[in-house]
């Protein structure tokens, strides 16, 4: 008996469903619309079209729904009719799944604000999940798209017919306006063809490809093509915290899959900077993973700077001159939420003038606020500056660490005018706080090493070096053997001491006591220098080296003046007693030291 009442409701109750009338379901249906919103719906009238039917044919008309609260007063959207079959046998599995659709009179009000918060969501933000039903005609649609977070907008008017989805209207990109357009194949199930373009003076951004199904945006396949005046133009639209930068055009190869983005196939230039590479970005429980690599044959970092950008650089080193350690932002809040791991690679690095820094390479890591570069290499013209560095932001501000080895360099490489050379090696290990490189630098604490061995450098220059009048009138062509220049400054909360510097030649020992203030870069050492002979006309006292690392000012011990120096020095030379000579310092021990711990 059970058995025969459960197959007689199986039967009578899909045929109840297909002959039920409809109309009194207008208040549940938009008290379950008001609830999905997350703000007042109404309908005017809800009736059925056809008397019997296992797909009943329904229109709803007079559709309202409000702004949510926080979005203001009016309406976010309005449909004067909407005729939709229901097919009944999934609702026996409470499954609702429209079909056939037509809608006449839309006016939508789509809203963004500053927080991010979307007046269309309500409380329904999952990702992913089933496609929109399927739209077979749509007319008298007109589109506003207010995004207060991203500063963009449009406003266009839609029509869906046989031929398929018409669209276009007019928008703004940041301050840029721009022309819109899109098509789309015929609404039917399956692979739906879409072109969609934004044209205008500052930005053309065209995609073109197919979606899963009709007006599926959350699983997609398209050619993307963009050209704008800066690239802060294309984050506008696609929302991946990229910089202002130099004019750009790119293409690449995308696939959609709510939440996540496969980029493929990427390529373009920045300015005189080319780019290619892939990434794929996945976001999950609130955060974003990026994998990606990028690599360059030609790469300037100017490039990454807008007109603005540049201009605010060139007031900076205007106002605080020229500077070793670049002001390159460290902070990481905006990746706050971001994990990942990027390879890059550039094979020819460029630069306004002259420079050694040839090709950069390294792969980063970033982890819960925790960037990590373990391998990075910084080549130069002979060599390269290679090894690990951090930037940690888990416990407040970025604490940056850097322990990098300058391995195979050589010395004319970096001063190419002063004549000096010889094979060149280095170290550098500080750690210090700060939200750009160089304010990280400049509270930082560590240590400094330079070496250089067995090299040469002008004979003038040595001679001066060791405080020998005499050296005034040498040849500039003449060199002297260079047997090593040590140089270790151990610093402690941006202030780094000289322990030692150190230069020996065939001519002299210049030693150099004092310090660098590593936040402003400036130099205040006193230098002096011995000649290894000791039948020279010598000058007398310290000398005295000022100004910064870029700029550096060298002038006699104060007090004395020129005039007073000279009369020293001779002074000292006629009261016949003997001065003192140098020897040579014993260099692989002295560098081993400096490159030590």
């Amino acid at each position: 008996m059970i058995a025969v009442g459960a197959a007689g409701a199986a039967l009578v109750v899909p045929l109840l469903l297909a002959a039920a009338p409809v109309s009194p379901f207008r208040t549940m249906l938009e008290d379950r619309m008001s609830a999905g919103f997350g703000s007042r719906v109404t309908i005017a009238s809800l009736d059925r079209l056809d008397r019997f039917s296992f797909a009943p044919r329904v229109r709803i008309a007079g559709i309202v729904v409000a702004h949510p609260s926080w979005a203001g007063r009016g309406d976010m959207l309005r449909i004067d009719r909407l005729e939709v079959e229901v097919p009944v046998l999934p609702l026996l599995i409470g499954k609702v799944r429209p079909r056939a659709v037509t809608i006449d009179g839309v006016e939508a009000d789509l809203l963004r604000s500053r927080a991010g918060r979307e007046n269309w969501r309500g409380r329904s933000r999952g990702a992913g999940g089933a496609p929109p039903p399927m739209i077979a005609g749509l007319r008298n649609a007109h589109i506003r798209y207010r995004d207060f977070k991203r500063d963009r907008s449009l406003d266009v008017r839609a029509a869906i017919d046989g031929a398929g989805l018409r669209l276009t209207g007019q928008g703004l990109v940041r301050d840029a306006a721009v022309h819109i357009t899109a098509q789309g194949g015929p609404m039917r199930p399956g692979r739906w063809p879409f072109d969609a373009r934004l044209s205008g003076r500052a930005i053309d951004f065209h995609a073109a490809g197919t979606m899963d199904a009709p007006l599926d945006l959350s699983r997609l396949d398209a050619r993307i093509a963009a050209r704008a005046d800066n690239l802060t133009y294309i984050d506008t639209i696609v929302e991946a915290g990229l910089p202002a930068t130099q004019p750009v055009r790119l293409t690449a190869t995308v696939r959609r899959d709510r939440p996540d983005w496969t980029v493929r196939s990427l390529a373009g230039t920045i300015g005189r900077s080319d780019i290619r590479g892939r990434a794929t970005i996945r976001k999950r429980d609130g955060r974003h993973r990026i994998d990606a690599s990028i690599a360059a044959r030609r790469f300037d970092f100017d490039d990454l700077a807008d007109a603005r950008g540049r201009a605010m650089a060139a007031a900076k080193r205007a106002r605080f001159g020229k500077r070793l350690f670049p002001d390159t932002a460290i902070d990481l809040d905006n990746v706050a939420r971001t994990d990942g791991r990027l390879a890059f690679k550039v094979d020819e690095l460029l630069w306004p003038g002259p420079s050694p820094l040839r090709t950069l390479d390294g792969t980063l890591t970033i982890e819960r606020s925790l960037l990590d570069l373990p391998d990075l290499r910084i080549g130069f013209t002979h060599g390269a500056l290679a090894g690990r560095l951090t930037i940690d932001q888990r416990r407040g501000g970025p604490v940056l660490k850097a322990d990098l080895r300058l391995r195979g360099a050589r010395l004319a490489d970096f001063a190419p005018a002063m004549g000096f050379d010889a094979p060149l090696s280095g170290r550098l290990k500080l750690e210090g706080s700060g939200k750009t490189i160089r304010s990280a630098v400049g509270r930082s604490t560590g240590r400094i090493a330079l070496v250089a061995r067995d090299g040469v450098l002008p004979d003038k220059a040595a001679t001066l070096m060791g405080q020998e009048l005499g050296g005034i009138f040498k040849s500039d062509k003449a060199q002297a053997r260079l047997r090593c220049i040590v140089v270790r400054l151990d610093a402690r909360d941006g202030i780094a001491t000289a322990n030692p510097i150190m230069l020996d030649s065939s001519r002299a020992v210049t030693r150099a006591e004092g310090r660098l203030y590593l936040a402003d870069e400036r130099l205040a050492l006193s230098v002096q220098g011995t000649p290894k002979r000791g039948d020279t006309l010598r000058i007398a006292g310290t000398i005295r080296v000022g100004g910064t690392i870029k700029a550096p000012e060298v002038g006699l011990s104060e007090g004395d003046g020129v005039v007073g120096t000279l009369l020293k020095s001779v002074g000292r030379a006629l009261d016949g007693k003997a001065e003192p000579v140098a020897a040579d310092q014993d260099c692989a021990g002295l560098a081993a030291r400096a490159m030590a711990g």
